[in-house]
């Protein structure tokens, strides 16, 4: 991937730029880092669990990353939580 800016990196996902902090979004990654933070965990420790780099992570808790259903199944895996207890926590 080319670098374009220098906020950007090759570290550091890029918004999904269609829905990128959309309200949904942000809620949804707000209920994940309540869920981690009353867990003890820290967003490395969580993003490991879930199989995901953990900028990318920190990009899904931000409302930056409109992530897919499968991969928002990884992450409630790894809170121990169903799918549907995050959804209605984000109230969404």
């Amino acid at each position: 991937r080319v670098v374009t800016s220098n906020r950007e990196s090759l570290h550091m996902p890029r918004p999904s730029p269609r829905h990128a902090f959309a309200p949904e979004l942000a809620a949804f990654g707000s209920a994940i880092r309540k869920r981690r933070l009353a867990m003890g965990l820290s967003q490395e420790t969580l993003a490991h669990e879930a199989g995901i780099d953990r900028s990318y992570m920190s990009s899904v808790e931000r409302g930056g990353q409109n992530i897919g259903l499968v991969l928002a199944a990884q992450i409630a895996r790894a809170l121990g939580t169903a799918l549907a207890d995050l959804t209605k926590s984000a109230r969404i």
